[in-house]
């Protein structure tokens, strides 16, 4: 029997009819806007097959009915006869009632130009250009592009937090209450909360983004950092500490790293909290592998400094050889518990430049150092027993290793 073909969408299918017209450069630029004000809910109730035979044939008659809408689109209905084809196709006017089917369009179009965040940007700019609001955005921001949060924003739920505030903080405990405390009394914060395309701005993490942007607080990225960044190595048994570091950090309040390393190299020996995390600290123990170390901790308030080190590590030298040291897994928490922006910087071990005549580099010229020399004696070529550098093992490298001896 042959299996049933897969149930194409209505937005597939609408995608498929017109591609050619919805990707054509004018067409193309003017959707993102069209499709966002075709979503919001009041002029949802407007696009019934009436409307839009009655639009089709005076297309003035939209801009009464959604005034945000571009004009260039309204020319398009009138001059253009596709377009008008388009609109009248009764499934093209059965997706237009429907805002998932219309989101789907546009992924299908590839369509992820930020287009509200520009006008919202202008038309809010003067409570935006404010310290206080500025400093509360950063983090609130950041809090409402979570993707289970994403679920709850819809425009009901954002208008129940405009009429009581406080029911934001029961959706998102680790908003800050001065934020709470600003939905309640600041009118220009209020008119905010209840515009429209702030509702729909919020349901997208790429519009978000583009606000932060405009408003120049976008998470600094932070570096964490292993110092020193290359670590001659010690001789065998003997101890090196290296820190983590961080800087150019901004409302850091705990971390989590691992520190990769060779164990045929250096072998773990303890750790020390640094001094960049303020107040009191939780530490979870450390996990310790073979070829990796874990630590987290937190002082559950951010920290005031810029940079400092937030760990330091002691290691004991198993084997003189040529190692890296890498952090994974970093991750930075804010003072609200959101993940912050974080880049890395490894570290090296190289091995110690030794004096020739410590022909196996061991740091001590001995009887191994001699009996090298002696077994590759009268050999030609460019090897360690050639201690003179001369190219050829004989009685001169023999002697250089003796009168070095014991060193």
């Amino acid at each position: 029997m042959q299996a049933a073909a897969e149930e194409v969408s209505l937005a597939e299918q609408i995608f498929q009819r017109y591609e050619s017209l919805l990707l054509r450069e004018d067409v193309y630029a003017e959707l993102p806007t069209v499709l966002i004000e075709l979503k919001k809910p009041e002029n949802q109730s407007l696009l019934t097959p009436a409307t839009i035979t009655v639009v089709l044939d005076d297309p003035d008659i939209l801009k009464t009915l959604i005034p945000d809408i571009n004009d260039e689109f309204i020319t398009l209905i009138k001059e253009d006869a596709d377009i008008r084809g388009m609109l009248s196709d009764p499934d093209v006017q059965t997706l237009l009632q429907d805002p998932m089917a219309i989101d789907e369009l546009a992924l299908l179009l590839e369509i992820e130009k930020a287009v509200l965040a520009p006008i919202i940007y202008e038309r809010h700019r003067s409570l935006f250009q404010r310290e206080d609001i500025r400093e509360l955005l950063t983090d609130v921001l950041i809090i409402l592009k979570d993707p289970e949060l994403q679920e709850l924003l819809q425009p009901a739920t954002i208008k129940l937090i405009a009429e009581d505030p406080d029911r934001l903080k029961i959706l998102v405990p680790d908003i800050d209450d001065k934020f709470i405390m600003l939905l309640k009394d600041d009118s220009g914060v209020q008119a905010l909360i209840n515009d429209p395309d702030v509702h729909t701005l919020l349901q997208n993490p790429i519009e978000i983004d583009a606000l932060a942007r405009l408003l120049r607080i976008e998470p600094s990225t932070s570096t964490v950092s292993i110092m020193p960044a290359s670590i001659t190595s010690p001789d065998a048994g003997e101890r090196f500490t290296i820190s983590i570091d961080i800087a150019d950090a901004e409302n850091v309040a705990g971390y989590q790293v691992a520190l990769q390393f060779d164990s045929e190299a250096v072998r773990y020996i303890a750790w020390e909290q640094g001094t960049y995390l303020e107040g009191e600290l939780f530490n979870l123990p450390a996990e310790i592998g073979t070829n990796e170390i874990s630590f987290a901790s937190t002082a559950g308030m951010a920290s005031s400094a810029a940079e400092g080190t937030l760990l330091t590590i002691t290691f004991e030298v198993v084997a003189i050889k040529a190692s890296t040291l890498s952090l994974t897994e970093v991750v930075l928490a804010s003072g609200s518990g959101t993940e912050l922006l974080v880049m890395t910087q490894n570290a090296e071990i190289v091995a110690p430049m030794r004096p020739a005549w410590d022909v196996n580099q061991d740091g001590v010229v001995n009887i191994l150092d001699l009996t090298l020399v002696a077994s590759h004696f009268g050999e030609k070529g460019d090897i360690a027993a050639d201690v003179n550098g001369d190219g050829v093992v004989n009685i001169l490298d023999l002697t250089l290793v003796a009168v070095h001896f014991g060193e």
